[in-house]
This record gives structure tokens, C-alpha cells and sequence, in this order.
């Protein structure tokens, strides 16, 4: 008896999705991040980096300095995970924390010059997988797509609730 075969849908085939998913954004948006984030992983590895540990670089990149909360907001990841994956980006060297001038209470992170290197060899690869992604948009629809995440990102992080809010 042979056994029936798994197939996989086809490229051609754009109707992956099971009909109760289509249209449902946070369904869309996160299979995409997720299929960024696969092939962004394959070059990650080789600096046994996670995604996580990237994100973080890429925050404390873009603010220079930053603490450990600022790191957690901006990045989107709970606080203690963002301690600890602060903890193995110094254990390998790429980042050092130091108290923030004026305010020892505050422990500022910062990349090292070994995490600045690391953290720059991955962006044109970064650079490179998200231009690929976008490159059925035209620049107009790119800018529209870019501005509508924006719009879309801040009112979700808006508090309107007061209920809601601690």
C-alpha cells in the first residue's frame, strides 16, 4: 500500500489561507513577519543570533544609548526577556551597559564596537530581504504601505481605553 504523498500548495496557488483568515489583518501581517524573519534567520545564524537579539540591536542602533525599558517599549518585548537577551549581548561582547550620567539609577546599553560591526554586516541583508518583499509595490504604494503601518502602529499604541490602563 503506498502512502499518500504531502503536498505543499503551489506558488501559483494564492489561495493559501483558510477562508475564516482572509482579511484578518493580524493573520496577514504576522505571516509575513514571520516569513521576513525566517530569511533574515538564515544569516543571523552564523552570528548564532536570535531574532529577538537583533531586534534589540536595532533599537539601541537607531537611539545610540537607550535603557533597558526605552529598549523594551521600542523593540516590543517584555522587559525581563529584554534583560536577559541585554545580558547575552554583553556576555558576547556586542553591547555594554553603563549608568546614565546624572542619574546612576538609570543603566543606560549601548553596542559595542564589535556589536556595531556585527549589527552592520546584517543590514544590507536586512535591507536587501525587505526591498525584495516590497519590490511588487511601486514607490508610491511602498510610501502609502509605509505610511499606513505608521498610522496603523501608533493607534494601536495609543491608550483609549482608561479601563484598560494600569
Amino acid at each position: 500500500m503506498q502512502r499518500p504523498t504531502k503536498t505543499r500548495p503551489s506558488r501559483a496557488d494564492k489561495t493559501h489561507d483558510a477562508p475564516a483568515m482572509r482579511g484578518y489583518l493580524p493573520h496577514y501581517l504576522s505571516r509575513l513577519m514571520n516569513i521576513l524573519n525566517l530569511r533574515l534567520m538564515e544569516h543571523l545564524r552564523p552570528l548564532d543570533l536570535t531574532m529577538p537579539q537583533f531586534r534589540v540591536m536595532q533599537v539601541i542602533d537607531a537611539r545610540q544609548t537607550a535603557s533597558v525599558g526605552t529598549l523594551a517599549r521600542d523593540a516590543v518585548i517584555e522587559q525581563s526577556v529584554v534583560s536577559r537577551i541585554v545580558d547575552q549581548l554583553e556576555k558576547r561582547g556586542y553591547a555594554k551597559r553603563a549608568k546614565r550620567p546624572g542619574n546612576a539609577r538609570i543603566v543606560d546599553v549601548s553596542l559595542t564596537k564589535e556589536g556595531r560591526a556585527a549589527y552592520a554586516s546584517l543590514m544590507p541583508l536586512a535591507h536587501a530581504i525587505v526591498d525584495d518583499a516590497v519590490s511588487v509595490l511601486s514607490p508610491a504604494e511602498r510610501n502609502l504601505l509605509d505610511e499606513m503601518l505608521k498610522r496603523l502602529f501608533d493607534h494601536a499604541t495609543t491608550p483609549r481605553f482608561p479601563w484598560l490602563m494600569s
